[in-house]
């Protein structure tokens, strides 16, 4: 199992364990910004702009490290489920 990982969030221990991301997926970041000029479409468009990207992600739990089988971890098992039906 990956390592466990500990901080403090308001003065409250939190447990964490980074999870890979399945195969073939990546995590991106967005930052909606400003239509390009001259862009007159509907005002209820949005302009995102991807900043970076990822391939783990980490899932925290309060006091404790979040068990392997449960939240996260098994959402994370999912996808690759639904692509192979």
């Amino acid at each position: 199992p990956p390592p466990e990982l500990w901080a403090s969030f308001r003065g409250r221990r939190m447990g964490g364990r980074e999870l890979p991301l399945p195969h073939g997926y990546r995590g991106v970041l967005l930052r909606e910004g400003e239509l390009p000029h001259g862009n007159k479409g509907d005002p209820k468009d949005r302009w995102v702009t991807v900043t970076g990207t990822f391939d783990v992600i980490t899932d925290w739990g309060a006091d404790a490290v979040p068990s392997p089988s449960r939240g996260l971890a098994l959402a994370l098992q999912w996808g690759p489920l639904a692509h192979a039906v």
